[in-house]
Order: structure tokens, then C-alpha cells, then sequence
């Protein structure tokens, strides 16, 4: 249900989600995992830059 609740807002419909095979499943779980940890990687980066210019460069030069 978390998935469907995930991929609603993206144009994905709920019937479709919970009617993905196991392996369709897999995907869009492992799909979701890297969205949000390249949220919190660019929100993360985004605060150093607000706090600290010094701290800017060294995030860029460790996240690209």
C-alpha cells in the first residue's frame, strides 16, 4: 500500500501497483529508496549551503 500511496501523486495508478508482479514490486521499491535518498542528499547539501559557504565547497567537492 506504501508504494501505490508513492506512485499515485506520479502518475502511476494504485490498481496498477498492487497488481505488479513481485519483481515489478522490486523495482519500484528499489526506485523509491534512491528517490529519497537523493532527497535527503540534495536537501542535506542545500542546509550546509545556507549555513556555511566554506561548508558549500566541501559538500561539492564530496556530492558533486
Amino acid at each position: 500500500m506504501n508504494l501505490a500511496a508513492f506512485y499515485a501523486p506520479r502518475g502511476l495508478a494504485p490498481a496498477y501497483v498492487l497488481g505488479a508482479s513481485p519483481a515489478e514490486q522490486a523495482f519500484l521499491q528499489a526506485a523509491r529508496e534512491i528517490y529519497y535518498k537523493e532527497t535527503y542528499t540534495l536537501t542535506h547539501n542545500a542546509v550546509i549551503a545556507a549555513l556555511s559557504p566554506d561548508a558549500a565547497k566541501e559538500a561539492g567537492k564530496l556530492y558533486g
